[in-house]
């Protein structure tokens, strides 16, 4: 597939977001405490829905969507929560970024 020139994809590991959720079920208590604020928990699942629908690059397209939906998300949230959310948003947009994975870890320490 090609893209416009000066357009980058963005590359990233999708199998960090899902390793994090499982791995923070498995340490969790089964009813005492959440692995995950509901915040976190559906950006997360916003990011895999993208992931699943698109494969291990996101289009421009996506990328714009995605980033759209997350800052909507980053603004009814607070604290730690919000500045990764924004920070994994605005990452999705910026041309100056290839390589999503430092924000991926900045999210799941945040959200795990």
């Amino acid at each position: 597939m090609r893209y416009p020139e000066g357009n980058m994809i963005k590359y990233f590991s999708a199998a960090a977001l899902i390793a994090t959720a499982t791995a923070t079920l498995l340490v969790a208590p089964a009813t005492t405490a959440q692995a995950q604020s509901p915040t976190c928990s559906t950006a997360i699942d916003l990011i895999n829905a993208a992931v699943d629908s698109s494969g291990d690059s996101f289009d421009l397209a996506t990328q714009q969507a995605l980033a759209d939906r997350l800052h909507g998300l980053a603004a009814v949230s607070s604290g730690e929560e919000q500045r990764v959310i924004a920070a994994y948003a605005d990452a999705l947009i910026d041309d100056n970024v290839t390589y999503l994975t430092p924000f991926t870890d900045d999210l799941n320490r945040v959200c795990a």
